[in-house]
């Protein structure tokens, strides 16, 4: 008899971060910069958040970045997360700041301003990449 396994939950886009999610199907990561002021925002939103200007593209982000705080979670609130799991936000290269997870390293290993790298992870049994972040190999 075949185990059940509970899938993971993905992203609902809305019509704001749909091109931000389908970028990440291409695995890459688009973020918002202002025409008008030339700041860079995530999450993604129709207006700049900075001059609240409606004048801006997405671009491609240089994908570096470094560990602004973390946290270990060592309980899951959803029963598809294997624990334990590094939760963190990491301030990319071009100033933003996002939500993701830390893979790769072990939980005293972290620090803040520790240099990191994006990648793309497939979300195992469905046909969907998130980004998370790994340590700069040195």
């Amino acid at each position: 008899m075949a185990e059940f396994k509970i899938p993971k939950p993905l992203p609902l886009p809305s019509e704001d971060s749909k091109p931000y999610w389908d970028s990440c199907q291409r695995q890459e990561l688009l973020i918002q910069r202002c025409d008008d002021c030339g700041y860079y925002w995530l999450p993604p939103s129709i207006l700049c958040p900075r001059c609240m200007s409606t004048n801006f593209q997405r671009v491609k982000a240089s994908g570096k970045a470094k560990i602004f705080t973390w946290e270990v979670t060592h309980q899951a609130l959803y029963p598809a997360f294997d624990t334990p799991f590094h939760v963190a936000i990491v301030e990319l290269e071009e100033g933003p700041r996002m939500h993701t997870n830390i893979v790769g390293c072990k939980n005293e290993d972290l620090y803040v301003d520790m240099p990191v790298e994006l990648f793309f992870e497939k979300v195992e049994d469905q046909d969907w990449y998130l980004p998370k972040f790994k340590p700069v190999e040195s």
